[in-house]
């Protein structure tokens, strides 16, 4: 089953997949053990930084060998930045590219990520193409201060306007959602400890572009953030931040071990990344 066929089908069922990013290889196969084990997909992303790291083709190499022993691992080109990056990843067969234009004046945006969608209609049909054409605010880091304004969430309007213009076929909206883990977020001259997302807006963007929908920005939020946002029409939802957090602090902590054989320490790293996975696999697939 394809990406495109897989996110239809789980859609119906108001489910969500996770995407998680990596840049080690423990990251990785911690990924792929936890979809092996739950039998549950997962989506691994790679940003324009991650892809340098590991090496577009290892990457590529070690998903198409998961996969090739059936386990269900799709592999997303996150946040390409330009339209090489983007091209590269539609060349080289990843599941999915987010060609993200959030930088450009909107007519721009439909401009430059139709041009990437067409590129992969001559290229890799099979490559979903995910657009974004509103800032995310944050990094994938922990943020002392965020200042968020209700004029940087996805109208329903532009969203149907760049949708049916672009023919993507998964949209990444912003909804209050925030890279990162804010600790305090201003909003309408009030203080919040978390992101608050809004729900109605990610129901009625739903209603008009019938495309599966992407939330970024899921370290932070609770429980129920993502059933309540599942159930109004979120398909895939982006973990990163929780999950580095994580790594560096397990890391860290088994460090002190006496051995110095790499892969006792990092065993452990690996398996608590891999619980965490799990839980959310669960949460969003089950919901």
């Amino acid at each position: 089953m394809s990406l495109g066929e897989l996110i239809e089908s789980i859609a119906k069922k108001k489910g969500a997949l996770l995407h998680y990013n990596v840049a080690t290889y423990e990251q990785f196969k911690a990924g792929v053990e936890a979809a092996e084990e739950t039998k549950i997909p997962l989506i691994i992303g790679v940003s324009e930084g991650e892809r340098n790291y590991l090496g577009i083709n290892y990457i590529k190499d070690l998903i198409d060998a998961a996969k090739e022993q059936g386990i269900n691992v799709f592999l997303n080109a996150d946040h390409c930045k330009s339209a090489k990056s983007a091209r590269e990843a539609i060349e080289y067969k990843f599941d999915s590219v987010l060609f993200d234009s959030s930088e450009l004046d909107f007519q721009e945006s439909i401009l430059r990520t139709k041009e990437i969608v067409d590129y992969r209609n001559k290229i890799n049909k099979e490559t979903l193409i995910e657009g974004e054409f509103d800032h995310i605010l944050g990094h994938s880091d922990v943020e002392n201060f965020i200042e968020l304004k209700e004029e940087y969430f996805t109208s329903p309007e532009a969203a149907e306007e760049f949708v049916n213009k672009t023919n993507v076929d998964l949209l990444t909206i912003s909804v209050g959602n925030i890279h990162g883990i804010p600790t305090k977020i201003k909003f309408k001259g009030k203080i919040y400890r978390k992101p608050k997302l809004d729900l109605a807006r990610i129901q009625a963007i739903k209603e008009r572009v019938k495309i599966p929908l992407v939330l970024h920005g899921g370290s932070g939020l609770t429980k129920k953030d993502f059933l309540s946002a599942i159930e109004k029409g979120i398909s895939i939802i982006h973990l990163n931040t929780e999950f580095r957090i994580l790594w560096k602090k397990e890391l860290i902590k088994n460090l002190k071990q006496k051995t110095n054989v790499p892969y006792k320490i990092l065993d452990k790293v690996l398996e608590k990344i891999k619980k965490k996975i799990i839980y959310y696999q669960k949460l969003f697939w089950y919901s």
